[in-house]
């Protein structure tokens, strides 16, 4: 059955021989049997040579066009425009002398101990009158860096500060960034804004120090 399907198939193909036509033997057997195949027919069996053309190779598709992005990525926002540089000030504690940065260039006097000062306190029923806590009130005018006693057992200090250079204005918000980014970087994602917009603040303030 398969043969005689095979045959009308073939038949035209027998007509015209082309060159590099490919050689099929068309076989049929004792019994009748039909068979094409690409080697001799055995023995006791009709042969007959066909030539078929040899299909043409197959051409390769040409490569696919890279994929377009349907929508572009966003630009990256615009850089923060650059904000001042912060005064900073070195102040020396009138307790005890130890450093520290402030904003702040004229700190308020403040009533400290004058144990603190190393300074001997009057005795109570000299320095206090009747009702008195001993703790002083400050008064108007500017006062120095140690006035003297109220009560016997208090006095009004102020600290000592000076403006801080612009190197070193700019070296301190160098290292106040780094330590922000290296928070940032260990921070849960729903905590990061508010240092985010630290790290950002002193990133536009150290625009001014290039």
């Amino acid at each position: 059955m398969r043969a005689r399907l095979l045959l009308p198939l073939l038949t035209p193909l027998m007509l015209a021989v082309p060159v590099g036509a490919t050689e099929v033997y068309r076989c049929v057997n004792a019994q009748g049997r039909l068979a094409f195949q690409d080697t001799p027919c055995p023995p006791r069996s009709r042969q007959q040579i066909l030539n078929l053309p040899t299909p043409a190779p197959a051409v390769p598709a040409p490569p696919l066009a890279p994929m377009q992005q349907s929508a572009s990525a966003p630009p990256p926002p615009p850089p923060k425009p650059a904000l001042p540089l912060p005064a900073l000030y070195r102040c020396i504690r009138a307790t005890n002398d130890k450093p520290y940065l402030s904003t702040i260039g004229d700190p308020q006097p403040y009533a400290v101990p004058l144990a603190v000062l190393g300074i001997a306190q009057m005795p109570m029923a000299r320095a206090a009158g009747p009702g008195d806590s001993g703790v002083p009130t400050q008064h108007s005018g500017t006062p120095t860096n140690l006035v003297s006693p109220f009560g016997g057992y208090y006095t009004w200090v102020q600290d000592r500060c000076a403006p801080l250079p612009r190197a070193a204005v700019c070296a301190n918000l160098r290292q106040r960034l780094d330590k922000l980014d290296t928070r940032i970087g260990h921070t849960f994602q729903f905590d990061r804004a508010p240092l985010q917009h630290a790290a950002d603040t002193l990133r536009a303030q150290l625009q001014n120090c290039h």
